[in-house]
């Protein structure tokens, strides 16, 4: 092609066709600049098609992590009414004065879970990663941007408040300790994990407000636990919905 456009110019030029020579010429700038423009568009065009198919795995892992944080939080709200219910259950049994056999059970496995309260929820781990990247503007919708740092600015605050509360049970750990004896099983000594069985003073539990108050307090946070799970529960389930939709639109 080339040899084409400089056999027409030697041949002009030969004739002495002065202005016909300079409409080629303008011609073929012309030519050129038309092809380094579609090629500019053609490469704006591949670069944009990448980016939009960027943007769909993005908004895809994002879903995924939302159906594994709602999973997670909903296994929390249930770990936290049925551990609230057995404090529940032991303040009414030790304010009876009375452990029925039939309430043994959760009364031991108050003694074990009271205090184990979790301080951090699942991270939003896909957000995290386009933040660190820069590609959080390939969430071109920018309510659902903004929803998402929202999101993530809702798990932190919670973290900080679970943390809070934990720390504040775990102030009260020693006090309850005081009533219960840790006693290892030694009819096993290959295993290589040590098994431990726990002896609680019920009656002197029983004799003290102080403690029947703790658990009190205790049923309470983690009532506050519950509420707050749901609460980013409600959240994630709100978000996920409205991206499975904005999803849909993309593709």
């Amino acid at each position: 092609m080339l040899r084409f456009f400089r056999h027409i110019r030697k041949q002009l030029m030969k004739k002495n066709k002065i202005r016909t020579y300079l409409l080629y010429a303008i011609g073929e700038i012309a030519l050129v600049m038309i092809g380094i423009l579609l090629a500019l568009q053609v490469n704006n065009w591949n670069q944009q098609r990448l980016a939009n198919i960027k943007s769909i795995s993005y908004h895809e892992r994002i879903i995924e992590d939302l159906d594994i944080f709602i999973s997670e939080t909903e296994n929390a709200m249930e770990r936290s009414t049925w551990i609230r219910n057995l404090i529940l259950e032991t303040v009414d049994i030790l304010e009876s004065k009375k452990l029925p056999e039939d309430n043994i059970q959760q009364f031991e496995w108050t003694l074990n879970f009271y205090y184990q309260f979790p301080f951090r929820n699942p991270s939003l781990s896909t957000v995290t990663e386009m933040r660190s990247t820069g590609e959080l503007d390939l969430i071109r919708n920018l309510d659902f941007r903004k929803k998402l740092i929202e999101m993530e600015q809702e798990i932190l605050s919670t973290d900080d408040i679970f943390k809070s509360i934990g720390s504040h049970i775990q102030e009260q750990v020693s006090y309850v300790d005081q009533y219960m004896r840790s006693i290892p099983d030694t009819s096993n000594i290959s295993s290589n994990r040590i098994q431990l069985s726990m002896e609680a003073d019920f009656e002197a539990m029983a004799n003290d407000e102080k403690l029947i108050n703790y658990f009190s307090r205790f049923s309470v946070q983690w009532s506050h636990h519950l509420m707050f799970s749901k609460g980013l529960n409600e959240s994630a389930i709100e978000l996920r919905d409205a991206l499975i939709q904005e999803l849909e639109t993309l593709k």
